[in-house]
């Protein structure tokens, strides 16, 4: 159909900005630059500590460019609105206008242009609202950075940044460019956007030895990443369309255009009844000349003829049922940016989901503590400071974790999670204007500790003063935080991986009481990690230590992190949505193949998926990075196509390989994301779907669909929409058509009568369009408002490559047309009896003829509209889901009324040639309408009881 249902229906398009380096540099640039030492970083970037002169930014500036990754290239409205008219019957509609034109009807001409107009403004309308909600990836490097520059640090607009500079990162700001760290306090960066991580990724200084993933190069700093704790310094390796980001867009760049199966299937519509229209016309054409008419009035009967052939309002009712499901999928918080995309969506036989925001929170949850060899339970999740910590096994009591809890708890709880909080650097904040619920500065772990502080009672503005921190580091495995408590005593809150605190301990409190730790508490605590971390618990332990103040001024994380007292063991996890498993159930009873494509690990990913509900058939399969790129295309497509797969540790172009395959194997794939590194699976897959609230520009650029409460119910919600309007649509095309046959069957017959025996012909150009636009546009547009007719989420996914318009289908249609045309040209013949006049022997009055015609004209519309209602349910014209939608009566009751204005207001009826009727006339109309209902549901029960008996 014309661009709004086309393949060219995409917003405004993404160009990533040209390089404007030479060979030389585009190879250091897509370099190794984390495998260097610091002094080494500085000489093959041409960098200093003390900065850039303005003379070296000017000169690099122009060597590499600006540091902007993409240009939008927004379309003209005018060149918007004009690719409506690339559609086939838009053309032949035009082409009968031109010539009726030519040939002095004014009045048909007028109709057909006005007819043109709506089909094409209402898709139109329709894509200019959607295309104004997104504009992708130009603002992401908007931002004021640090840059050192003849020794002085000054802000500059991040687009100004060269190769060279010498930057300051900090809390909260975003990383402008690719940069290589040589200085880094406590620093680390959220990165799931660019990698797939759910957690914050702690950065150093020192050069990597060996070739490593981009996840892994921990003294980098990438473009379109923010820091999540700490500050650092680095020299900036790689701008624009050369950092990893760029590397991504150019990958999205690259997605071919796609066209969706509605697209495909009234593409052949059109095509085919096109073909059809001209070739009938023309063969009319010259038997209408050899039937002796006036060449004048064979032309005007030919263009009527193709006029009743071409379904005219099937474009606008298409895209008016599109319209609507967007708008209703919109307030279900879907937001649909190409109207094509609806009905794509209910064709989907796979979802490939992405974890991290998706399928999950994003927001770290402590769910267990281990304090004192005793287990207890976490309520609540995400980080508002609500719930309650109670012993594993005991019934939830209110207060349990508060002032009411039994004090010896209540003391243990506190020194552990008062230890956690002090190791922290993050910051619990309430909801404010841009945040609707509690949310966290810094280190999503981080913020899960304090979180859980909160809920014990512990006071988050009061702590102690720091005297010295030791960041994290791979080596040790612990972060240490030194603390002056308020009787100057200082003492060492240490958190970390399980067996490198266990190790470094001495003491271990043992419900209250201090005493040296043995072999069995070790083995007994490791166990206790092991178990959880076998159900994908993220586990870290606390220990403490005080600090004379003698050894104050030399204390090293070598002399403070030993002879630890060991308090316990707190476990997280990033908490599932509440809506996932149901959801999940819904797509798989529906036939579609879910699997979860993550950059996280692969027994993180297993967990959430077994969480989700994607085990529930124990079919669940894993597939990590390195299996993935050592299998061939078969096998990848293999797993994708089976459905319950994780593929994890996954990169873009991972990803990317895995849609392609599906998608080119003939199949309709869903992707989901929200992060920098889903946006070009996003672009390839059939339809890309990206979460609203967390996810990147990028993203949402890249995706033809936003779910504006990033929530995957609200995707398979949205995809029961598209099937359901697909069946809707599919009702519309065939009423539509079944018309239009009857037209077909009247001229045909008229023409006949008129050759062989000189019978006025039986309706006129202007009485098709009445029947077209004005009787069965608004009915069948309202067929889109149809809810769900049967149990359509329960059957699997249609087949993309199936037409609507299928040899049961043209069976159908062409049976039911014929009956309405036969039962029409009789109407037509009787009302010459009943008048008292032989059409056969004599010229009629035109008043005579007037009537007739509105009597072939009232009798083809009355019939269509009970064609419409039978063909709305299964269960036929008389079940209770005929009262499901009444916009659908309403609009039927419209084209009554207008039908009625046609007939019987004198001026409107000198327009259309047509002429009053009397009571007995319409009993005449019902009569042909009764008869065909009859027949129609006949048909439809000895179909039924056929299938019973099958």
């Amino acid at each position: 159909m014309h661009e709004s249902t086309a393949a060219h229906g995409e917003n405004p398009s993404v160009t990533v900005t040209p390089p404007q380096t030479d060979p030389v540099v585009a190879a250091i640039e897509a370099g190794d630059a984390y495998r260097f030492s610091e002094p080494e970083v500085l000489e093959r970037f041409a960098a200093r500590r003390s900065g850039l002169t303005n003379p070296e930014v000017a000169l690099n500036r122009a060597r590499y460019g600006d540091n902007v990754i993409v240009q939008v290239l927004q379309e003209s409205m005018l060149l918007r609105y004009l690719r409506q008219f690339k559609d086939w019957m838009i053309v032949l509609l035009l082409a009968c206008a031109a010539i009726t034109g030519y040939l002095g009807d004014t009045l048909t001409s007028g109709v057909l242009v006005l007819l043109v107009l709506l089909n094409t403004s209402i898709g139109f309308v329709q894509e200019y609202r959607a295309g104004k909600t997104m504009d992708a990836l130009q603002h992401l490097a908007q931002s004021l950075t640090q840059v050192l520059r003849e020794n002085v640090f000054n802000q500059v607009d991040s687009a100004e940044l060269v190769v060279g500079d010498v930057v300051r990162l900090e809390e909260g700001a975003a990383v402008p460019a690719d940069i290589r760290l040589i200085e880094a306090t406590a620093f680390s960066t959220n990165e799931f956007a660019l990698t797939g991580e759910s957690d914050p990724t702690r950065k150093y200084t020192h050069a990597i030895m060996r070739e490593v993933a981009v996840a892994e190069r921990h003294n980098t700093a990438h473009a379109g990443t923010t820091v999540a704790t700490g500050e650092a310094i680095g020299v900036v390796v790689a701008t624009g369309a050369h950092t990893e980001l760029g590397r991504i867009a150019r990958l999205t760049q690259s997605a071919p255009r796609t066209v969706s199966p509605l697209q495909r299937e009234m593409g052949y519509l059109a095509r085919n009844i096109t073909y059809v229209a001209v070739a009938l016309a023309l063969v009319l054409l010259v038997v209408a000349v050899q039937a002796d008419l006036p060449f004048h009035e064979a032309l005007l009967f030919a263009v009527g003829f193709a006029s009743a052939v071409i379904p005219q309002g099937l474009p606008a009712e298409v895209n008016t049922a599109l319209a609507q499901a967007a708008g209703a999928l919109a307030q279900r918080q879907a937001l649909v940016k190409r109207l094509s995309a609806v009905e794509t969506l209910g064709a989907t036989e796979v979802i490939c989901t992405d974890k991290t925001g998706t399928l999950t929170k994003n927001e770290m949850t402590v769910t267990e503590l281990v304090v004192a060899g005793r287990d207890y339970v976490v309520n609540g999740i995400g980080y508002a400071p609500e719930g309650t910590i109670v012993p594993t096994g005991s019934i939830e009591r209110a207060g349990a974790a508060g002032p009411g809890a039994a004090s010896a708890d209540l003391a243990r709880l506190t020194a552990l999670l008062r230890t956690g909080f002090l190791a922290s650097n993050a910051r619990l904040l309430a909801p404010d204007d841009s945040h609707a619920g509690w949310h966290i500065l810094g280190d999503p772990t981080e913020g899960a500790l304090v979180t859980v502080a909160a809920k014990v009672g512990i006071n988050l503005t009061t702590a102690e003063r720091e005297v010295r921190e030791f960041p994290f580091d791979s080596a040790r495995k612990l972060m240490t935080s030194i603390r002056e408590s308020p009787d100057g005593t200082l003492v060492a809150h240490v958190k970390g991986a399980p067996e490198s605190i266990v190790q470094r301990c001495s003491r271990i409190d043992d419900d209250g009481t201090l005493r040296p730790i043995t072999d069995a508490d070790r083995e007994a605590f490791l166990d206790r990690h092991a178990e959880k971390s076998d159900r994908c618990l993220r586990n870290l332990a606390f220990a403490t230590r005080e600090i004379s103040r003698a050894d104050a001024d030399v204390i090293d994380p070598q002399t403070v992190e030993r002879d630890l007292v060991l308090l316990g063991l707190v476990s997280m996890v990033d908490p599932i949505r509440q809506s996932v498993p149901g959801a999940m159930r819904t797509a798989l009873d529906a036939k579609i193949r879910v699997n979860i494509i993550t950059g996280d690990f692969s027994r993180t990913a297993e967990a959430i998926a077994r969480q989700a509900g994607l085990d529930s058939t124990d079919q669940l399969t894993v597939v990590t990075a390195d299996e993935l790129r050592s299998m061939p295309d078969d096998e990848v497509l293999a797993h994708a196509l089976k459905g319950y797969t994780v593929f994890s540790r996954v990169d873009p172009e991972d990803k990317t390989r895995i849609v392609d395959l599906v998608k080119k194997s003939g199949h309709v794939v869903a992707v989901t994301g929200d992060g920098i590194n889903d946006a070009p699976a996003l672009r390839h897959a059939s339809i890309g779907v990206a979460m609203g609230a967390s996810g990147t520009d990028v993203a949402k650029e890249a995706a033809e669909v936003v779910l504006l409460d990033d929530s995957f119910s609200t995707l398979v919600g949205a995809i029961e929409k598209g099937r359901v309007i697909y069946a809707n649509i599919a009702k519309g095309v065939l009423a539509c058509l079944t018309s239009n046959v009857a037209e077909l069957v009247v001229n045909v017959a008229s023409l006949l009568l008129a050759t062989i025996a000189g019978v006025p012909l039986a309706l006129n150009v202007l009485q098709i369009l009445a029947i077209d636009l004005l009787g069965e546009l608004l009915p069948i547009a309202a067929l889109g408002k149809d809810p769900e007719s049967g149990r359509i989420m329960k059957r699997g996914p249609r087949d993309p490559l199936s037409h609507i318009v299928n040899r049961r289908s043209i069976l159908d249609v062409v049976y039911a047309g014929s009956l309405i045309g036969l039962l029409a040209i009789g109407n037509y013949l009787l009302f010459y009896g009943r008048a008292g006049v032989d059409p056969f022997d004599g010229t009629p009055t035109a008043a005579i003829v007037a009537q007739a015609t509105t009597m072939t004209y009232v009798t083809i519309l009355v019939c269509q509209l009970v064609n419409i209602i039978q063909r709305r349910s299964e269960l036929g014209a008389f079940s209770r889901y005929q009262f499901s939608n009444p916009t659908f009566w309403l609009a039927c009751a419209f084209g009554v009324a207008v039908m009625l204005v046609i007939v019987y207001v004198p001026f409107v009826n000198v327009l259309f040639s047509t002429g009053p009727l009397g009571f007995t006339d319409w009993g005449f109309v019902l009569l042909a309408a009764l008869i065909y209902l009859t027949v129609r549901e006949a048909g439809r029960l000895l179909r039924s009881r056929r299938h019973q008996v099958a």
